[in-house]
């Protein structure tokens, strides 16, 4: 994820006052950064990953193409940025309630209901699955992908398993939790499609309780 660096400079003249507000261009250039992510989350939520063209992006956004290829190499870079700021957002939110909670036997709860959620977003899981379908025989793509999942696993201080259960873990009962949550995350992703094929059987009301059994069958230290 992101990573936040600052540095201090220690001086025996007074302090400079420090500039908080940013320039115009670099103000103007995150606003057409946003404006780009919101049109294409959009256009990806209504017409899916590789239905959607850079100049329908463009033209929801009001810039051009060249304005967008400015910011991204390719859709796929725009479509990674827009999974990473859109889930690190959720995700560090709910790692930060986690850990905020000082019963670890609460903590699975927490991040089961949240997990829940994420399934039951009509747009987001079945667009977030495509993608990974598309990713799949791009071994370039595959391998950003797969960085950016790790990386979610560092979004705190402590791994995600450590927030849930605590340090005590051996390494082996560790390590069969961290391949649980990526058994439970293939799994997840054949509930969302299976939902699309068969809603008679797996109707939008009843997908976040298969979830959360899925969760409980799956993530235990």
């Amino acid at each position: 994820m992101d990573a936040l660096v600052t540095s201090s400079h220690r001086t025996t003249s007074m302090p400079r006052p420090v500039r908080t507000q940013k320039n115009k261009p670099q103000a103007r250039t995150e606003t057409t950064k946003a404006k780009i992510l919101d049109a294409a989350q959009s256009l990806f939520a209504e017409l899916g990953f590789e239905n959607t063209q850079l100049d329908q992006v463009a033209a929801r956004a009001g810039c051009s193409r060249g304005a967008i290829y400015a910011h991204y190499v390719s859709k796929e870079d725009l479509f990674l940025e827009l999974m990473e700021h859109r889930v690190h957002t959720k995700f560090a939110a709910v790692c930060k309630k986690i850990e905020d909670e000082p019963d670890l036997r609460k903590r699975p709860g927490i991040f089961k209901r949240w997990v829940a959620a994420q399934v039951c977003d009509p747009s987001w899981g079945t667009l977030t699955l495509e993608f990974k379908l598309y990713a799949v025989r791009r071994p370039e793509l595959s391998e950003k992908l797969l960085k950016l999942y790790n990386s979610l696993f560092n979004v705190s201080a402590s791994n995600l398993v450590e927030m849930l259960f605590g340090k005590s873990l051996s390494r082996a009962r560790r390590t069969g939790v961290e391949r649980r949550l990526a058994v439970m995350g293939g799994a997840l992703s054949a509930l969302v499609l299976e939902s699309h094929f068969r809603p008679e059987l797996l109707p939008a009301n009843h997908l976040q309780k298969m979830a959360e059994e899925l969760f409980e069958a799956l993530i235990h230290p």
